[in-house]
């Protein structure tokens, strides 16, 4: 008769997520008008407007401006190309006089980065919710002077409309 042995071993489940969260980035986000928001990837009950991401979410190249439009993203936020994202400013954390800039390089293989650590986490501020679906008269007055238009809004010298429609065919 043969004999055949099984050996089962278990994952230290513990250790995976304490993996992946050494490779968070910790951040808070602060509107333009209410001060700071409830976080969407809130992890703790006792401070629900901290916010947690996993570097492997932020996009190539590592940069200020790549970490701000991921932060941006996962909050549901304005987004680059929006006339308002350019009043948004990342903050290297809360003792910080300036913003930093979006073609500032942040390598996230060391121990030590923006936001590495949950004590002192990455300001987002000045943040304005998204406003795909607002019309030019919700924004306040020196907004829409200083943007001139929004995407969504047809230019005043603009007589006729015109729709585009796309018909397929095999």
């Amino acid at each position: 008769m043969i004999s055949i042995s099984i050996t089962a071993s278990l994952i230290d489940i513990s250790y995976l997520n304490s993996a992946l969260i050494s490779f968070a980035v910790y951040y808070r986000v602060y509107l333009s008008k209410g001060g700071d928001k409830k976080a969407k990837t809130s992890f703790d009950k006792s401070d629900i407007s901290l916010g947690r991401i996993n570097t492997l979410f932020i996009a190539p190249p590592h940069t200020a401006g790549s970490l701000k439009a991921c932060i941006a993203k996962v909050e549901g936020l304005v987004t680059p190309g929006h006339p308002l994202y350019k009043d948004m400013g990342l903050f290297q954390d809360v003792n910080s006089e300036a913003a930093m800039n979006d073609s500032d390089v942040i390598s996230f293989e060391g121990d030590t980065y923006p936001g590495s650590d949950q004590d002192d986490p990455v300001g987002l501020v000045n943040a304005t919710a998204n406003t795909a679906g607002k019309v030019l008269s919700e924004y306040p007055l020196d907004t829409v002077a200083t943007n001139h238009a929004l995407s969504d809004v047809p230019d005043s010298n603009f007589t006729k409309r015109a729709r585009l429609t796309d018909t397929c065919s095999e």
